[in-house]
């Protein structure tokens, strides 16, 4: 575990929506973007592949990759550093299902006893949800669910083929983030409720093989102090914490998540 004469060389690999957490930090030693923002004390790096990146990594004794950009995470960034040993904070080119598909998703939480939307063979009532892989869209009529899938099927008929209807929900929405460890799932609240969902989740990620570490966002709505899952996103919102951030991911990293608390 890391301490006050430990201190980390960080790199932050995407838009920075983790900068002001990082530079809290008592444990950053040197820190290293790839964005073209000028930031006292940060060094630019670039580069044209993953594997360079590594290289880069490597040489410059950078301890923790945080990986904010999104397409970079879908590319695959994360199989590549950790291929090189070095660690990095993002899902796995495995884990982009829970991302970009959601019947994959939808599936698969069923399977361990998350409530979702009730899916529906047609609508009874209005408003009802048409959901696609990356599109989530409310139709309040029967011409607007048709219209919804025409303009879907124009994008592209690939996606048009993944289109189902759900329940329309009327409860608090939330992005929850969390993070995983590859043993324990820490998520940002303190919410009961949420935090039973967070059990499901981790025996989820566990159990499937899922073996990252990194953050996962929920999509959920709260009704009646029940937890319905919408999705998944690999966007990170910004939580309120009292624990210092690059401990956490340090904690993370010898997964001693369950010691932490928020």
């Amino acid at each position: 575990m890391p301490d006050i004469n430990n201190r980390l060389n960080i790199l932050i690999a995407g838009e920075g929506k983790t900068l002001p957490l990082v530079l809290k930090s008592k444990f950053l030693n040197k820190l290293y973007i790839t964005s073209d923002s000028e930031i006292a004390g940060a060094v630019n790096i670039r580069f044209n592949t993953f594997q360079e990146l590594a290289q880069k990594c490597r040489a410059l004794k950078i301890d923790i990759v945080i990986a904010e950009n999104e397409k970079w995470v879908l590319q695959g960034i994360s199989d590549v550093l950790k291929k090189n040993l070095i660690n990095c904070f993002a899902l796995p080119s495995a884990g982009n299902k829970l991302v970009l598909s959601n019947s994959f998703a939808r599936n698969l939480v069923t399977k361990y006893d998350i409530l979702t939307p009730k899916r529906l063979a047609y609508p009874n009532q209005y408003p009802v949800v048409v959901r696609a892989d990356g599109i989530c869209k409310i139709g309040f009529s029967l011409e607007e669910i048709i219209n919804i899938r025409e303009e879907i099927s124009k994008q592209s008929e690939e996606i048009a083929k993944t289109i189902f209807l759900e329940e329309f929900i009327n409860g608090q929405f939330m992005h929850i983030p969390s993070l995983f460890d590859g043993k324990n799932l820490l998520s940002f609240s303190n919410n009961q409720f949420i935090q039973e969902y967070s059990k499901k989740l981790c025996k989820l990620l566990v159990q499937e093989k899922f073996n990252f570490t990194g953050f996962l966002t929920s999509k959920l709505i709260l009704k009646d102090n029940l937890v319905y899952n919408l999705g998944f996103s690999s966007d990170f919102p910004m939580p309120d914490m009292k624990v210092d951030f690059i401990y956490l991911l340090n904690s993370a990293i010898y997964q001693k998540l369950d010691e932490i608390s928020l």
